[in-house]
Order: structure tokens, then C-alpha cells, then sequence
């Protein structure tokens, strides 16, 4: 009886390992993975879309670059025939980010958004952008640029480096939850290639529902990013009177709605230091110039969202505990243009006194 107790065990034992060892069968030598870190999505001329992956390939002394392009019905199609013809393992683990033409933008990405998810091929943290330039104009632009620093992209979304209040900074999750929200859409990053530097950010693509609809340019995306308190560092807001940097900002919001439709009240505190001035100005003139100036971008950057009938700002989600369910599903057609928004802006300025004044 013994005997067959220990048979069993050893037998059950066995199978363990065999399960265990069993749980590796798809992994891949890091040595036989190719790795691209942008993926490129424009239309195709005798395909739906052209799909082309900027790869660095490790060497010696410095990194190569391997562009390759793909035209197919559908970009999950495409890949799968990259992985044909490449002889290594695609893994997109290592994506930085995605890259849609703008003529793609304008037709919808929704269902890019939702493949990628879904499938898990290209990570969530990856950064979207848009361009209106040459797919392979940038690409050729930014060869250059890895060959020398294969982070440069991870550096365009950090705060500590190259990303700054004024571009737009949106995840693939979030283009895709935006897409599924009633209340909120995103702003996405617009790029081209620039002569003197990797890339230049002309402004941001305004998204409703996945589609492209409109443009802000840098200070109207600055200000969207204040709103939304995505505001990391600091900005210089050039004034008649003197140049201020922005040094933290904060908005609370109150909403209400009455006969005449939804009303939202925002505060937007704002702690500001002088670097420059131009005349002798006091604190309080200083004070009031900014307020009147963020309080008027504002309102004109609102109006203009509206116009889209975009939210990127998410003034809608102030209204979900306040809206049934079937009138939040038309916050954007009915209920958004009706909106009525007053901000009013608080400056403080820490540094007053410490001036340089131009002579």
C-alpha cells in the first residue's frame, strides 16, 4: 500500500514539472526578438494602410536601423505578415510610440485603438501622436536621432526632460477610454520633423470619439493642459507689462443646471513668479494683466471645444452624479454646446520685489 502511495506522489510530482516547464513553450531568445520602438500608420497606396516599424538593430559600437513597411486591409494583418518575412520575433513590448497620419486621424482610429487593447500588441503606455508631414520623411528624421540615443522618444514623455506643459502628452489607454466615455475626449499630440531638432510640436489634434476634428495650437494646448491639472513645470506667459513663469495651478470646479442648460463655475489658482520686467509695475497690476489674460484664453479655448463638440477638458464628468444615464450618452450633441463656463482666475506672484527690469 505504501509502495503505491509513493508511485502515485512520484507520478503527480512529475506531472508538476512537466506543467511547469510547459508554461515557457512561446518564450523567445532576446537574441532572436526584434524590438521596433515607433510604429508609423498612414494609408496605403494599393492597401487600406501602410504600417512601418523603425527598429534599432544593437551593434558594437553604436546602434543600426531597420525601417521596414508593410501595406495590408488592416494593421493586425499587417504585422502578421511582417512576422512572415522578418526572421526574428516581432515583440512590441518595447514600443514608444504610435504614429498616425493625419488622413487616418480624420476617419477614425477607434478601431485601431480597440485592436490594440484588446490583442495586447502594442502597449497601453505607449504615446500616440499625429502627423500631417511624409510618414517617411520622419522616419528618416528620426534614424538619426536613435542611432545616437536609442531613449529619445522615452525622453519626449518624461517630465524631467524633453516634455513641457505646451505638447500634449496622451497614452494609448487614454485615447482608447476616450473613446468608450460619454464625457471626455483627448488631445493628441501633432509632430513633424524639424531641421535643427528631432521633432517640433506645431500644436494638438482635438479627438471626439476617436475622430480627428480640429487643432489647437501650443498656448491653447497649455492652457487645456492647466485645466485638465496635467501641469507639470513651468510656463512663461509673455505680458504687456512683464514675463511671468507659472509655477503650480489648480481648478476646482462647481456645476449646476438650470432652465437654460448646464453651468460650470471653475477656479483656477495660480502661484506665478516674475523673470522680467518691462516697465515699473506694481504687484497688483502685475496680478490683474495675468488674470485677465489666463481668464480670457480660457474662455476662448472653450468656445472653440465647443464648436468641436469635443471635451477634452472633461467638463462633463462635473455632470455624471447630476445626468441620467441616457442623457449623459448625448452630453457632446445637446448638452455640451448649451454649456455655460465661468472661470475666474487667481494669481498670486511669490517673487514680486525680485525683479530684472529692462532698461
Amino acid at each position: 500500500m505504501m509502495l503505491r502511495r509513493c508511485k502515485t506522489a512520484n507520478i503527480l510530482v512529475c506531472l508538476s514539472c512537466v506543467l511547469l516547464l510547459s508554461g515557457c513553450w512561446d518564450s523567445h531568445d532576446i537574441n532572436l526578438r526584434t524590438m521596433p520602438i515607433i510604429v508609423g500608420v498612414a494609408k496605403g497606396e494599393s492597401q487600406a494602410f501602410e504600417i512601418t516599424l523603425q527598429i534599432p538593430i544593437p551593434a558594437e559600437k553604436a546602434f543600426s536601423i531597420k525601417t521596414i513597411s508593410q501595406e495590408s486591409s488592416s494593421v493586425s494583418s499587417a504585422f502578421d505578415n511582417m512576422r512572415i518575412n522578418i526572421e526574428n520575433y516581432i515583440d512590441m513590448l518595447d514600443i514608444e510610440m504610435v504614429v498616425f497620419h493625419e488622413s487616418v486621424a480624420v476617419e477614425g482610429l477607434e478601431d485601431q485603438f480597440n485592436n490594440a487593447i484588446r490583442t495586447r500588441g502594442i502597449p497601453p503606455r505607449s504615446l500616440v501622436a499625429i502627423t500631417d508631414a511624409n510618414m517617411k520623411e520622419l522616419f528618416t528624421n528620426t534614424n538619426h536621432a536613435i542611432q545616437s540615443d536609442v531613449t529619445t522618444f522615452f525622453k519626449y514623455s518624461n517630465k524631467a526632460a524633453g516634455w513641457t506643459p505646451k505638447t500634449a502628452k496622451t497614452k494609448l489607454w487614454e485615447a482608447y477610454e476616450s473613446t468608450k466615455s460619454y464625457t471626455e475626449d483627448v488631445i493628441i499630440p501633432i509632430i513633424r520633423p524639424g531641421k535643427e531638432t528631432v521633432l517640433v510640436f506645431p500644436g494638438s489634434a482635438v479627438m471626439r470619439e476617436g475622430k480627428m476634428v480640429g487643432r489647437l495650437g501650443k498656448e491653447e494646448t497649455l492652457f487645456a493642459n492647466v485645466v485638465t491639472n496635467r501641469y507639470h513645470g513651468a510656463a512663461i506667459e509673455v505680458l504687456k507689462s512683464a514675463n511671468l513663469m507659472i509655477l503650480s495651478a489648480k481648478t476646482k470646479w462647481k456645476a449646476r443646471l438650470t432652465k437654460e442648460g448646464p453651468v460650470l463655475d471653475g477656479k483656477l489658482f495660480v502661484k506665478a513668479a516674475v523673470t522680467e520686467s518691462r516697465k515699473d509695475a506694481s504687484e497688483g497690476e502685475l496680478t490683474k494683466e495675468m488674470e485677465s489674460y489666463m481668464t480670457e484664453q480660457l474662455t476662448r479655448l472653450t468656445a472653440k471645444l465647443q464648436k468641436y463638440k469635443s471635451d477634452p477638458l472633461g467638463l462633463g464628468n462635473h455632470f455624471r452624479s447630476k445626468l441620467p444615464l441616457d442623457d449623459l450618452k448625448r452630453w457632446r450633441s445637446d448638452f455640451y454646446p448649451k454649456l455655460k463656463v465661468n472661470y475666474k482666475v487667481k494669481v498670486v506672484i511669490n517673487n514680486f520685489g525680485n525683479l530684472e527690469q529692462e532698461e
